[in-house]
């Protein structure tokens, strides 16, 4: 009876594995080869677009992808500048000199963040946090977007 138990437990650890395994596949489909998913305590990227808080689900490695991208809405992303060397706390970006983007599933869909912030707040070990925010605009300067109390964090290999 207790080796039945056994394999019970077994049987339903190796299904819930399969089952996560999946769920993080399918999460992922559509995106860039490289890109992984984001977690609590892992890589992860939030904010908020006109007030509407949104949360990256995926997010590519910054060495890989040369800066900072967090997918949001399935494709949709939040990209940021990215420069090993400037991942340092305290570190300040103005978003007029080094550009932030963004894309969305509206009529402009691209834009271009050409006013805002990032500031590095804290680095441990591979580890980089920090908190952005920044106005985009689109390529005809006629409409603009607001993301707002923006948050990262992400790995540096």
């Amino acid at each position: 009876m207790r080796r039945l138990s056994v394999i019970t437990a077994i049987s339903v650890l190796v299904i819930t594995s399969a089952e996560k395994i999946h769920a993080q596949k399918s999460t992922l489909a559509g995106l860039p080869q490289g890109a992984i998913a984001a977690t609590a305590n892992g890589f992860t990227l939030k904010a908020k677009i006109n007030g509407k808080p949104v949360k990256a689900h995926a997010m590519m490695p910054p060495d890989k992808a040369g800066e900072i991208v967090g997918f949001y809405d399935g494709d949709k992303y939040i990209g940021l500048p990215y420069d090993k060397r400037n991942m340092v706390a305290g570190k300040k970006f103005d978003f007029g000199n080094e550009n932030a983007d963004l894309t969305t599933n509206d009529d402009t869909q691209v834009w271009n963040g050409r006013k805002g912030e990032m500031e590095i707040t804290k680095v441990i070990g591979q580890w980089v946090e920090g908190k952005f925010f920044f106005t985009g605009y689109s390529y005809d300067n006629k409409k603009k977007i607001q993301v707002s109390e923006g948050f990262f964090r992400i790995q540096m290999k």
